[in-house]
């Protein structure tokens, strides 16, 4: 029943859904057998007879030079990324399932993929620019269908736990190889693992959830980078009232849940959660509520988002900064690429924009952000799993992620994006990217998931329509009790409660 539902479940995502873009060595032969010592013995005293000059003696047989060993065949040396020596899969074809290939990070990773086929022999199938929807259709089709057409894939988070069954558990890869699953933070390491623990998929393409601002606009009119809500509202108030910019730009559109990430930020923060542990919705619970009304009153009281932002996705939302409309943008750490790209930001806004984490709600501790993981992991019906591990190896390696963040010789390979924490805090990387991979590493810290079920996919679009009815004028205790219900209703019809 849950499969067939999920089946159903992506269909309908589908039409709405847009996103935040060893051969073993040789054994050397026995060595020879060391000569057997000749113990010394005692020398006699001399005598005449032996003052006599004597024949040479002939030496024994343990006097004689033994014949020096035959060199051993040397071992083959050992290859970087982890990968296995001897190139045991070469003329293997790998089929990637995978999308967005404009995204700087993945264009520059499959610019660079000659590397991986120079050390192992095994070709990949390339990154493609198909759209976000045909992908998820894609991923639909291989797996709903038994597939065979892959070996590997890569999903978002919140698409795991619908498709786990599909893909191959690699912790015994991990272990033989001494993977290192430790250098990711541990926000992005739990949607790769499914219900019993086991490791499905690795981290490759993450987010932070940041607070971008204009330097220049902030500095001039004497304003400190917002720590809180408050500060934040305050701020946005202020730059409205003194310049002709919008105070903050965040959205409220039907995108594919885009709407629920500032949602999800102001509700943790506040002290809520959206499920308690028995599964049981709690968004509309006091905090819930009063994160809500917050979220909402920003649009239609304090106004300090501008009208559109009823439609806006969060694309739309960048845009407002991108173009020189507003002061202040929630968004993701990726973003910051297009801030600083020259071709595409409004002259007065390039090289003035900076960012600080997502604020707090005053009074209550550290921010509770999203942080966004795209998990790479093989097909069970792959028949060449071996390989595309291999592949998997080089991908999500953190040498191989360094070098696409520091390459900069072309625009379209200008990546900021980097998911091992060895990389967020490189000092090298982050010079180039004035410290940003470094402020990731700390919002990361607290950040969360959303909730791993194979249930989400159905859930979400519950809840993306109430927020988006809220932000058009419905009550928001009512909606949100209303949402609160039918999603209880889902989660009785799928067994989790009576």
């Amino acid at each position: 029943m849950k499969t067939r539902l999920m089946v159903i479940t992506l269909l309908v995502v589908i039409l709405t859904a847009l996103v935040a873009c060893a051969a073993p060595t040789a054994a050397p032969p026995p060595a020879a057998p060391a000569p057997t010592a000749v113990p010394p013995t005692k020398a006699p005293e001399p005598t005449k007879a032996m003052a006599e000059p004597t024949k040479a003696a002939v030496p024994t047989t343990a006097a004689v030079a033994t014949k020096a060993p035959e060199p051993t065949k040397a071992a083959a040396p050992a290859m970087p990324y982890g990968l296995k020596p001897g190139k045991p899969y070469n003329g293997t074809t790998v089929n990637f399932l995978n999308c967005c290939g404009t995204a700087t990070q993945f264009f520059s990773l499959n610019q660079k993929v000659s590397e991986f086929t120079e050390l192992t022999g095994i070709k990949v199938s390339e990154w493609r620019g198909s759209p976000y929807a045909a992908f998820q259709e894609e991923i639909l089709k291989e797996t709903a269908t038994g597939g065979g057409n892959y070996d590997l894939l890569v999903y978002v988070d919140a698409w795991g736990q619908g498709i786990q069954n599909f893909i191959q558990p690699i912790d015994d890869r991990v272990k033989a190889d001494n993977y290192n699953i430790g250098d990711f933070p541990l926000v992005y390491q739990i949607p790769g693992k499914n219900k019993k623990g086991e490791t499905m998929g690795v981290p490759l393409r993450g987010h932070a959830f940041m607070l971008f601002y204009r330097k220049d606009v902030f500095d001039k009119l004497g304003l400190k980078p917002p720590t809180t809500w408050a500060e934040m509202e305050a701020a946005a108030k202020t730059i409205q009232e003194k310049t002709n910019l919008k105070g903050l730009s965040v959205y409220y559109g039907l995108t594919g849940g885009q709407n629920l990430f500032v949602w999800e930020s102001l509700t943790w923060s506040n002290g809520g959660d959206l499920f308690d542990k028995d599964w049981k919705p709690i968004f509309n619970s006091p905090a819930g509520v009063e994160a809500t009304q917050r979220y909402v009153d920003w649009l239609l009281k304090q106004k300090i988002v501008t009208e559109g932002a009823k439609t806006f996705g969060e694309q739309d939302g960048m845009n407002e900064m991108v173009q020189g409309r507003a002061a202040m943008y929630l968004g993701w750490s990726w973003m910051y690429s297009n801030f600083t790209n020259a071709k595409v930001v409004a002259p007065e806004a390039l090289n003035n924009i900076a960012f600080v984490p997502a604020p707090t709600w005053e009074g209550k501790g550290k921010s509770a952000t999203y942080g966004h993981i795209w998990e790479v992991g093989i097909l069970k019906s792959s028949k060449k799993q071996d390989a595309a591990w291999e592949y998997i190896k080089w991908l999500t390696n953190a040498a191989t992620e360094k070098k696409v963040a520091l390459d900069k010789s072309d625009p379209k390979l200008d990546n900021v994006v980097v998911v091992h924490t060895s990389n967020q805090l490189d000092a090298e990387i982050n010079a180039k990217h004035n410290g940003l991979q470094k402020m990731m590493a700390e919002s990361l810290k607290d950040a969360r998931t959303q909730p791993m079920m194979p249930e989400w996919l159905q859930i979400q679009p519950i809840l993306e329509t109430a927020v988006n009815k809220m932000a058009n004028g419905a009550p928001v205790k009512e909606t949100l009790d209303k949402a609160a219900q039918d999603v209880t209703d889902l989660l009785k019809r799928e067994g989790y409660y009576k």
